[in-house]
Order: structure tokens, then C-alpha cells, then sequence
């Protein structure tokens, strides 16, 4: 057994890279690399039956029992390999990436994030280079079970929506399977978009990361306009208006819904991303709001020690964990339908003023780049004159990303500028 010093690395969300000779060794390591009983899911990418097959093989490999579960949200697997009793999940994804990308995501058996040390040995696994076996393989394939397992768990969480019209995005992906099958048992009136599984489209002009234009997709007027993205762990919304409802907005509205029908929301956990905005508003409602860093598994961990019950990204990752213990779209777009029927308002009702924010990203290997004394100076003399500022590596692309906030517009554009410009030279 060698050493692969050509490896992927284990990074955030598992393994990401364009399909290739690397991501099939990557998924064939992994797969080695686990134990005990495994449930395997994928989304819609044409290179996901290539790749689960191969990750299958090295799990059979080393000895593990496969549960192929076909085309499932990355949250359904997770919801599977905790219900079922399962050692590990694994989901074969690149989440919103585009088509040609693919991944590979494991969960332990709690259907939770790996602890760092079992995220080290996966690393680790990644390094090595494994010779495949040649002897036949045989994995159990269950995928009307499995969905119907995961779909009658989502109903359970909400209630009858007779009366609301919702419009779901499926951005092409997984959640094309298990979205539109929920909400129509749920009994509300559904259009369904985007909901091809051929995987040629997947999060291509449509879905999470194209909400705004989903209402102009979407002719007739609706409650709600949803979008998942490709493994459909985050969600995006519009209200009736058509505007947009991103992952912080939707935390605000089911805590204030959640009040307002009697409940508590001591605390909300949020990343340094999210918008001052939503930190005033929620501190008018009465709800505490702590900011983790950028990544579900932060967010989770920050949860866990505060006992939040909501936590998120805004870019649409929410956990609720009241019902699970990762960012499920489509759970938190029942939810959040839910509370509003039982509550009879309409989500344009929820909506706040943000403070102008700007995001860019500056592409390079260099990830230190990020701690260059010129880019700190340039922070903390922006700070200085109340700009919120965050420059960070990117955990899944070659980027370091960059944010400024501020109620004054003029400001926070001319911090992203020069700090744009440092980072460039």
C-alpha cells in the first residue's frame, strides 16, 4: 500500500473536484476507508452511478455492507443512516457546484458531522494508494423504501397546506425525488420546476443559487416560491411578492412565528456572514443571535453549546435541530409553510431592512494570502470606520473570499475595493 501524494484533500464537505481519474480514486479510498453497515446515496450528476459504484467497491473491499440508496438528498441520507442504524453515510455530490463536478460527503452513524479526528482518517485514507480488488461484489439496493422512509419523516414534520400555493424549484437535483411528492401529500397546490434527474442540468439557471428569477419562472401567483440546490441542503426563498427570502430571513420568520404561537427562541446561531440586519431585528424580537464561522459543521458545534434550537447560513444551510441534526431544504421549506398556514400570515409580513452588504471573490491557490500584513491593515483601517469586514480561504474552491458590511453603502464598497486590490497584487 503506497503512498498517493497526488491525493484530494478531506476538506469541509468530504472530497469536491471535477470528474476525473482523482475524484474515482478519491471514491474508491473512502469507500476503503469505512466500516460496519453504510447507507450510500447520490444526486442527480451523470458521473454519480460511476462514482457510487466505485466507492461501493472499496467499501465492499474493506469489508462493509453497502445500502444503495440511488438518487436522495444529501439530508435524506443522513436521516437514513441514523434511522436505519447505520455505521456511516455517504452521498455522492458537489452540492451547488456545477455538472461536471462531483463529491464525496460521509456522515457518522448519528447522521452528524464526523468528529476531527475521523474527518483525519479519512484524510489520511485519501492518501493512500489502494490496490482494487478483483473479486465480484454484491451491495443491497433499496430506493422506493428508502424514499418513502424519508418522505413520510418530512410529512410528519408539518401540517395539512390546503389552500397554499407553492412553487418548488428543484434546481435538477435530488430534491426532485422527494419535494414535490411531499408537499403534494401535504395536499398543497404544487408547480414543480426544474425537476429533471438526467443530471445534464443540475443548479444550471435554476435553483438555490437562481432564486431571483424563479417567480418569473413560475407563471401564476403563488405563497411561496422554494429552491433547493443540487443535493438539497440549502433552501432559498421568495415570499408572494417575489423577494427574496435567503437563509437568514427564513431563521427570522420561524422564530418570530415560533413566538408568536407561545414558543421560545432564547438564542439563534448564525455565521459572520449573516447581515447585521437580521442580528437587529431578531434583538427587537426578544432572540439572542451569535455568529459561528462559515461551515455547517461550526454552526452545529456553536448550536450544541448553546442549545439552539435554529441555526444557519445565509446562503440557505438551516438546521432545525428540534427534528435533525444537519441542513435539510426541504424539511425547513416544510416548516417554515407550516407555521405559516397555522399561523394564517403571509411571509411578506416577515421582512426587515438589511444593511448593505458586498461579497467578492479573489481567485488563488495561496490561501495565506488572506493573513498578508497589507490585506490586515487594510481591514483593521476599514473596521476603524465601522465597515464589518471578513476575508476568509474558501473551504470548497481556490478563493479567498471577501464580505463588508456597513449602513453606510458608499463605505462598505470602498472596503471591498481595496481589499480586493491587496489581495490582487
Amino acid at each position: 500500500m503506497a503512498e498517493n501524494k497526488k491525493a484530494l484533500s478531506f476538506g469541509t464537505d468530504g472530497v469536491r473536484a471535477k470528474d476525473g481519474r482523482e475524484l474515482e480514486e478519491a471514491a474508491y479510498a473512502l469507500g476503503r476507508a469505512v466500516e460496519g453497515e453504510v447507507v450510500l446515496g447520490r444526486d442527480t450528476r451523470a458521473s454519480g452511478e460511476k462514482l457510487a459504484g466505485i466507492f461501493a467497491r472499496g467499501a465492499c473491499d474493506a469489508g462493509a455492507k453497502v445500502t444503495y440508496v440511488g438518487i436522495m438528498p444529501t439530508a435524506g441520507v443522513a436521516y437514513l443512516t441514523k434511522s436505519r442504524g447505520a455505521n456511516f453515510g455517504a452521498v455522492i455530490s458537489a452540492s451547488h457546484n456545477p455538472p461536471e463536478y462531483n463529491g464525496i460527503k460521509i456522515f457518522s452513524g448519528d447522521g452528524g458531522k464526523l468528529s476531527e479526528r475521523a474527518e483525519s482518517e479519512f484524510d489520511a485514507a485519501l492518501r493512500m494508494h489502494f490496490e482494487q480488488k478483483s473479486l465480484p461484489f454484491k451491495v443491497k439496493s433499496d430506493f422506493e423504501g428508502a424514499r418513502e422512509e424519508y418522505i413520510n419523516f418530512l410529512c410528519s414534520c408539518g401540517r395539512d397546506l390546503a389552500g397554499m400555493k407553492i412553487a418548488l424549484d428543484c434546481s435538477c437535483g435530488a430534491a426532485s425525488v422527494i419535494a414535490p411528492e411531499v408537499f403534494s401529500r401535504l395536499n398543497a397546490d404544487v408547480l414543480v420546476v426544474s425537476a429533471e434527474t438526467d443530471g445534464e442540468r443540475i443548479n444550471e439557471n435554476c435553483g438555490a443559487l437562481h432564486v431571483e428569477t424563479l417567480k418569473k419562472r413560475c407563471p401564476g401567483e403563488f405563497d411561496l416560491y422554494f429552491a433547493f440546490d443540487g443535493d438539497a441542503d440549502r433552501l432559498m426563498a421568495l415570499d408572494e411578492r417575489g423577494e427574496v427570502m435567503d437563509g437568514d430571513r427564513i431563521m427570522y420568520t420561524i422564530a418570530a412565528l415560533t413566538i408568536q404561537n407561545g414558543g421560545k427562541v432564547p438564542v439563534i446561531v448564525g455565521t459572520v456572514m449573516s447581515n447585521g440586519g437580521t442580528e437587529k431585528a431578531l434583538k427587537e424580537a426578544g432572540v439572542e443571535f451569535l455568529r459561528a464561522k462559515v461551515g455547517d459543521k461550526y454552526v452545529k458545534r456553536m448550536m450544541d453549546e448553546c442549545g439552539a434550537e435554529i441555526g444557519g447560513e445565509q446562503s440557505g444551510h438551516i438546521i432545525l435541530s428540534q427534528f435533525a441534526q444537519t441542513g435539510d431544504g426541504i424539511l425547513t421549506a416544510v416548516v417554515l409553510a407550516s407555521l405559516l398556514k397555522g399561523a394564517k400570515k403571509r411571509a411578506g409580513e416577515f421582512s426587515y431592512p438589511l444593511f448593505p452588504q458586498f461579497n467578492a471573490g479573489v481567485l488563488t491557490e495561496e490561501k495565506g494570502r488572506a493573513e498578508l500584513p497589507q490585506v490586515r491593515a487594510a481591514v483593521k483601517k476599514w473596521e476603524e470606520r465601522g465597515v464589518r469586514v471578513l476575508v476568509r480561504p474558501s473551504g470548497t474552491e481556490p478563493k479567498i473570499r471577501i464580505m463588508t458590511e456597513c449602513e453606510n453603502s458608499a463605505l462598505a464598497q470602498a472596503a471591498l475595493k481595496e481589499i480586493q486590490e491587496e489581495l490582487s497584487r
